[in-house]
């Protein structure tokens, strides 16, 4: 089991701690999840009564469809780029693979201070393509006290495609090419060191597609999300499941200002990430949305009168835990059974539902509708891990 979870698994065991707590653990039949496959999961899931796995939209296609597109070998991470001459110049980092980050803004410097800026936030980005270029910067990572980390890819998780690892520094953030072969193995030691604070945020998917992936499993993760939940918890507001953008903006009045035009673009064509060469502005974008983590760590940390991090530490085991959930399953597939047990992780609540993340790809997720059944959960925090048992679904 999850070692994050929280016992009393009353069904098994009758009230002895071990294991996950039971569906079953409170007259439970009626405790079941229901599950959702659709891209934009809250509020799908409503209707009086029963669990329902809905189904609204197929997976986005691993291939892309266009014929000038990269063509991905799924099984071997080998990678071919077809595109046209033409669009390969078009807007790509040069041949010196680095480049200058924005200057602080100057509202971000009035908060922080002009030393803690200084000292905190990247100044330049550096792509990585080979396994030789991420062994020359290895030892600086490794080293380091805390970094920033994200990951970009195609339907990140369990069984998408993980294509970029951006990892930040006080003096830069480099970006690894994760189609590259042998680039994340090197970093293997870094990702799973728990003495090196790695930063993130909502690392869940991320954790997921780099065990599933490559076998690295996350550690000594600093997650904002669960920070920003720690933090509504405090004032005892409703927690949500808030964005990187949205938070930034929050805490230090900042914006990926290529977050808008983008984001159109990654919903246009869920493959951006794959294709190669990397056009600049998803490089840039990247790069902005991990150049800020570090200075968000302090800001966090600081509003939780917790100057070491260590709560927030101990509490985003979870969100690295989320990687090991339900590996019995051999595809999203297999959890349109009847019945079946699957383990889930409170995700967010609305006054409808209540909704799960279940380890089974980003487009599906579980929910529970029925008051009677909402009631049920009402002690569990954001984040536990729970047995559930699938009711019904959508086709």
């Amino acid at each position: 089991g999850v070692a994050s979870s929280r016992v009393r698994d009353r069904w098994l065991k009758g009230g002895c701690s071990g294991g996950f707590r039971s569906a079953l653990a409170r007259d439970a039949p009626r405790r079941a999840a229901d599950m959702l496959n659709c891209r934009a999961a809250l509020g799908c899931a409503r209707g009086a009564g029963g669990c329902r796995l809905l189904r609204r939209g197929a997976l986005p296609r691993r291939t892309p469809a266009a014929p000038c597109s990269p063509q991905p070998h799924w099984d071997t991470g080998e990678h071919r780029c077809l595109a046209t001459d033409a669009a390969a110049r078009s807007g790509n980092i040069g041949a010196d693979r680095s480049w200058p980050l924005p200057e602080v803004p100057e509202q971000v410097r009035a908060i922080v201070g002009e030393a803690v800026a200084r000292q905190l936030v990247p100044r330049e980005a550096v792509l990585i393509d080979s396994r030789e270029g991420a062994e020359e910067v290895f030892p600086e990572l490794l080293t380091a006290h805390l970094l920033g980390v994200d990951c970009e890819g195609v339907s990140l998780g369990r069984w998408g495609r993980l294509c970029l690892c951006q990892i930040s520094t006080p003096e830069r953030v480099y970006l690894f090419d994760a189609l590259r072969e042998g680039v994340m193995d090197v970093l293997r030691p870094v990702l799973e060191s728990s003495s090196t604070v790695k930063v993130m945020h909502d690392c869940r998917e991320d954790a997921s597609a780099l065990l599933s992936q490559f076998g690295v499993e996350l550690a000594g993760v600093f997650d904002a999300q669960v920070a920003h939940t720690m933090l509504l918890e405090e004032e005892s507001s409703r927690p949500f499941q808030i964005s990187l953008n949205e938070l930034l903006k929050s805490a230090l009045q900042l914006e990926n200002e290529k977050q808008a035009s983008l984001g159109e673009v990654m919903r246009d064509d869920p493959n951006v990430w794959f294709y190669r060469p990397m056009q600049l502005d998803l490089i840039t974008y990247a790069a902005q949305d991990v150049m800020y983590l570090p200075l968000l760590h302090r800001a966090l940390c600081d509003k939780l009168r917790d100057p070491t991090g260590g709560r927030v530490l101990e509490r985003s085991r979870r969100y690295s835990d989320y990687a090991r959930m339900n590996m019995h399953l051999a595809s999203p597939k297999a959890a349109e059974k009847r019945g079946l047990r699957l383990q889930a992780m409170v995700a967010t609540r609305t006054e409808a539902a209540l909704y799960l993340k279940l380890n089974l790809g980003a487009q599906r997720q579980g929910a529970v509708s029925r008051p009677e059944a909402i009631s049920r959960f009402q002690d569990l925090t954001f984040g536990e891990i729970v047995d559930c048992l699938v009711s019904a679904w959508n086709m």
